[in-house]
């Protein structure tokens, strides 16, 4: 697998929203995308949750702006990018065709607690979660997870004094899952 280059970030291309659909403007995504470009060397400080919680603008009147699902991909990868990149760890696949998400991906994930003062899902509980997710990549049948059970998981918080992992990470996780588990079943 490739490492994701701040390069291939800057030059990411989206294509443009459906016919009756205004999209993001492309401005402000281009703009965003350069800050993820240099946070990844250093020159910004974007966290995950600033990229998982960034509003865009509609494209201005009379234009398509950039396919809204395509750039929220985008930053759900990016997310997991930023992490890997600041953690100096291997990262995970992005989830593309060329990329497939495999058992053992599954078994190197490695969340980071949340940060001091927030909570974060029972770290019991999602790794009874990898558990399960590694299962369906190992056998396809007719027990294994889809799509929509990935988005329909949800963890409960950490009691306090447990161990607990960074919502943004795994919630950025899952996206990428629910991703994959889509394409593969069509």
């Amino acid at each position: 697998m490739t490492d994701v280059t701040p390069e291939d970030v800057r030059r990411r291309h989206f294509g443009t929203a459906p016919f009756g659909h205004h999209g993001y403007h492309p401005a402000q995504v281009d703009a965003f995308r350069t800050r993820i470009a240099d946070t990844m060397i250093g020159h910004d400080h974007l966290s995950t949750a600033d990229i998982r919680l960034v509003e865009f603008d509609d494209a201005p009147r009379g234009h398509r702006g950039y396919d809204i699902q395509q750039v929220d991909e985008f930053l759900d990868q990016a997310c997991l990018e930023l992490e890997f990149v600041r953690r100096g760890r291997h990262r995970v696949p992005t989830g593309r065709d060329r990329d497939r998400l495999t058992v053992d991906d599954v078994l190197r994930v490695q969340f980071s607690a949340p940060p001091f003062g927030l909570t974060g899902y029972a770290a019991e509980e999602v790794g009874a979660f990898l558990d399960r997710l590694a299962a369906t990549l190992a056998h396809d049948g007719p027990n294994g997870l889809t799509a929509e059970d990935v988005r329909g998981t949800a963890f409960h918080t950490a009691p306090g004094g447990t161990a607990a992992y960074h919502r943004e990470e795994v919630d950025a996780f899952l996206d990428l899952v629910a991703h994959q588990l889509e394409k593969t079943s069509r």
